[in-house]
Parts: C-alpha cells; structure tokens; sequence
C-alpha cells in the first residue's frame, strides 16, 4: 500500500521545555505499514532544538534542510546547515548529535530514520539512557514514552537537562 502524506494537510504537534527545547513536528510515515524507514517534518524556533543532544545505538538518521539555518554538532565537529543541506549521521555513541536553529527563522528539516526496534538513545550531557521500545514517535508519542535510567534510577526524560 502506497503511503501518501501532505504537511499542508496536517496539524503541528507542538511541544517545548525549559528554554532550549521547542518544536513542531508532522510525522510523514505510518508506524503500521513495518517499514525500515521514518520521517517527520520538523519545525524548530530561533535559538532553540528538538532534541537533547543524543546518540542511537541502532538507528542511523539523515536530516535534510528545507529552509532556515542550524548549527548541527555531531561528535566533536560541528557543521553549518541550510536550505538544500543533507547529511547522514550514522548509529553508534561516536555520533550524539544535535542540531539548533541559529538563525532568526524557523529552522525546517526532515528527518530521516532507521526504524530498528528496540533502540538505546544514550544522552551524554545529561548521563541517561533511553530505551525505546517500538515506534512511538511515530504512532504520536513523545519524551514521555521513553524509559530513562540514570545510575541504575528511573529518571525522567528532561531530568539533568538544563
């Protein structure tokens, strides 16, 4: 079965934290046809990210810009990204990434993922381990739905980060 998504024919799920974290997102694949692949649009503000800076241990991500500017850190290097900018950032805790709008728009991307079920998110700022265990994400989930642990204690996903 072909599936067929439009952003214009959808709602932005919103949701921020603190003063880092905001985004929208519209996910643009469906959890339930067992695809190997995911993606969702994401919309983030000046000056803020989607995400903890983070690292999959089994799932690889590319991240396609539609329009603003972003500074994305993965590793020890940090690259610029714009409109028209594609890069992969492969599985493994060599690569936590994290992209943050730097510009004074909104910061447009895809976001692209291996959908290899259950994955272990390793946040190394904040020393937690988040575990997922199907494709929340995608079916409307959010942080909530992780399981974090934190010196073998259950933490909250925004617990340790600033």
């Amino acid at each position: 079965m072909i599936n067929k998504s439009n952003i214009r024919d959808q709602d932005w799920s919103e949701r921020s934290h603190g003063e880092h974290f905001q985004c929208g997102r519209i996910g643009l694949t469906d959890p339930e046809n067992n695809s190997g692949l995911g993606c969702a649009v994401f919309k983030v503000a000046p000056g803020k990210r989607a995400f903890p800076r983070h690292a999959h241990l089994a799932n690889d991500e590319a991240i396609y810009v539609l329009s603003g500017v972003g500074v994305l850190s993965v590793g020890e290097q940090e690259v610029e990204m714009e409109e028209g900018d594609f890069v992969l950032i492969p599985r493994g805790a060599d690569y936590p990434h994290v992209l943050v709008n730097e510009g004074h728009e909104d910061l447009l991307y895809l976001c692209f993922s291996t959908m290899n079920m259950p994955d272990v998110v390793h946040y190394p700022d904040s020393e937690k381990l988040g575990v997922l265990a199907d494709k929340f994400w995608l079916k409307g989930g959010g942080p909530g739905k992780i399981g974090g642990f934190y010196a073998k204690k259950a933490v909250g996903y925004w617990d340790g980060e600033k």
